[in-house]
């Protein structure tokens, strides 16, 4: 058994990987790979089980208020994410990656994006009744799906090749909007690696299930919500910089 999960890890993981995916999610996933792979259970049911493990996360956390049940539905929005790991390794283990797929996999993603912030916020307005935490998840909702109209645009043939591959998002699992294909450099002077920096850490944050569940362990949901938000505005704010740049000058 271990065997055969070692062997559908190897070939079917990605050669550029979060470091999360690499040595913690996508091992899993592999299991669950390994208990799939000889039955009829196809790699799209897969993602759709995936989406139905974050919606019930998603509802609990938002209504239920007491610290334990936090960290019990987050925990099942991390095992929803191994899920989701699992349908593109089942498909590559099979052979059966598609175009479609993929773009189910993506839409699943913000999805569930879209879904964690409007949970956040209403759990946040259930604990203090402040109005204010239903208008940030309105305005985050907002920034989040224009991230994510964005990234669709960018990542579009006709778009890449009127601006350039260097400024379209990297294709991959939600969270690496931040990675951009731009040319590897050997030296970064002193600006490029601040950008470096910041785009790294960007990167994280948008990976929320890197770290999510160390902010449900110490309760401060409040801060995931304002940082995920900012950092969601800053890629959205900068990629429409460079649509801006790049497509208002063309005819």
């Amino acid at each position: 058994m271990f065997r055969a999960i070692s062997e559908a890890y190897q070939r079917t993981k990605k050669p550029s990987d979060l470091a999360f995916n690499r040595y913690f999610a996508r091992p899993l996933a592999a299991v669950i790979v390994v208990l799939l792979a000889d039955t009829k259970v196809t790699p799209n049911q897969v993602t759709f089980a995936s989406l139905a493990l974050f919606t019930i996360s998603a509802v609990g956390i938002a209504v239920v208020p007491s610290w334990p049940w936090l960290l019990a539905f987050v925990a099942l929005l991390e095992l929803s994410y191994v899920v989701d790991m699992a349908d593109g390794q089942l498909a590559r283990w099979r052979g059966s990656s598609s175009p479609a797929g993929a773009h189910l996999d993506y839409m699943a993603d913000e999805f569930k994006a879209l879904m964690l912030i409007a949970a956040v916020a209403v759990r946040q307005w259930r604990q203090d009744a402040q109005p204010l935490w239903l208008l940030e998840g309105l305005m985050g909702v907002v920034v989040v799906a224009s991230a994510i109209t964005i990234t669709s645009f960018l990542r579009r043939p006709e778009v890449v090749a009127a601006i350039g591959k260097s400024a379209s998002p990297a294709a991959g699992d939600y969270g690496q909007g931040f990675d951009v294909q731009t040319p590897v450099a050997t030296k970064r002077s002193l600006v490029g690696w601040a950008v470096f920096v910041a785009e790294s850490f960007g990167k994280l944050i948008v990976h929320y299930p890197t770290y999510l569940w160390i902010v449900a362990i110490v309760d401060r949901m409040d801060a995931f919500l304002h940082l995920y938000l900012f950092m969601n505005l800053a890629y959205a704010s900068r990629s429409m910089l460079i649509v801006v740049l790049r497509l208002g000058r063309r005819t």
